[in-house]
């Protein structure tokens, strides 16, 4: 009897280690699933990293080259345009021989009669192309404008408005002051008077 009773045991024992194993085994794939889901949420979570450090090292590298670019046509603009406010100040030099020629016609007679006087005023005259092909030389061009010519904002200052028949409205009556561009860039408007309807 004893042995029965031992062998009853034996077998509760059996049992009950085969239960403990079959509970060990669950409770192993139970975490290794545990785990595994672990591991796709990490893997999940790494791989939006990535892609956050992904898109904003191209942000930065776009951020980088813009800057670069825009530097550079900073450099390339302050190479082009160095010499705008010496160009500025010698057109009031450039409006003087301007103004000079336009008051010759009155004293055309007596340049004639004077040799000395006819020499300095080609002088002047030939100081003047001189210096308007200085200019060209370094981009500095004319606004050309006339009377009779649309009035450009772009290129154009009124300096007042007038009636003319003769004209439509918003034409350029009179050109009071040369105009200039240094490359693409305006240097100084012309000033003009406009024409307006009555």
């Amino acid at each position: 009897m004893e042995n029965k009773g031992k062998g009853v045991n034996s077998e509760e024992q059996m049992e009950s280690e085969k239960k403990s194993e079959i509970g060990g085994k669950s409770e192993i794939s139970g975490k290794s699933s545990k785990n595994s889901e672990i591991e796709k949420n990490s893997e999940a979570d790494l791989l939006a990293q990535i892609s956050e450090l992904k898109d904003a090292l191209l942000r930065k590298t776009a951020e980088s080259e813009n800057l670069r670019k825009r530097l550079e046509k900073e450099k390339d603009d302050a190479v082009k345009y160095a010499n705008k406010g010496f160009a500025r100040d010698l057109l009031a030099v450039l409006d003087n021989f301007e103004r000079i020629n336009s008051n010759i016609a009155s004293v055309k007679d007596k340049i004639e009669e004077d040799a000395n006087l006819k020499a300095y005023f080609e002088g002047i005259a030939i100081c003047e192309k001189e210096l308007l092909s200085t200019f060209q030389k370094y981009g500095i061009f004319r606004v050309e404008v006339a009377a009779g010519d649309p009035f450009n904002h772009e290129l154009h200052q009124a300096m007042c408005e007038v009636e003319d028949s003769q004209q439509p409205a918003g034409a350029v009556v009179k050109v009071f002051q040369t105009g200039y561009k240094y490359n693409d860039r305006l240097l100084r408007p012309a000033m003009v008077s406009v024409s307006k309807k009555k």
